[in-house]
């Protein structure tokens, strides 16, 4: 008992941050990343990779997200949590569900079907909306993801 009030009582400002989007998640979401550690680097993307702001390892089992500049720590820890719901929340069919609903709206983004789940995945939990990921269908489709 002492190890979690120790943890309430001196969380850093990050963990805090993280616990309190945790609560915004269906349970079974969040049992995604349950025992995982959490790292931040500075920076725009991760050390060593320039085409990633984010990453979640299962072997790991740590969440490492940097400082990009044009998305929020929230949002790209959602986005990196939502690659573990794509596979393991949604079936075939809800992704073939999903990959039509891409298709069929109008957006300019050059990514693969998972990465704009991810996308509305994080838009739909984040604190602060990014325009260019708020589709109503999206949103929608987010919505009714398993739980």
């Amino acid at each position: 008992m002492q190890g979690f009030k120790k943890f309430i009582t001196e969380a850093t400002e990050e963990e805090k941050n993280i616990r309190d989007t945790l609560k915004l998640l269906p349970k079974s979401h969040k049992k995604l990343v349950d025992g995982y550690k959490f790292r931040w680097q500075n920076g725009n993307t991760l050390k060593g990779d320039d085409g990633h702001i984010g990453i979640i390892n299962p072997k790991t089992k740590t969440v490492t997200i940097a400082s990009p500049w044009n998305y929020g720590r929230q949002f790209t820890f959602l986005h990196e949590l939502a690659h573990k719901v794509w596979e393991f929340m949604l079936d075939d069919e809800a992704r073939k569900a999903w990959a039509k609903i891409v298709k069929n709206t109008k957006n300019k983004l050059k990514q693969n079907a998972e990465e704009l789940f991810c996308m509305a995945y994080a838009n739909f939990y984040a604190k602060n909306k990014i325009v260019v990921h708020n589709h109503p269908e999206w949103m929608e489709f987010i919505k009714n993801v398993p739980s």
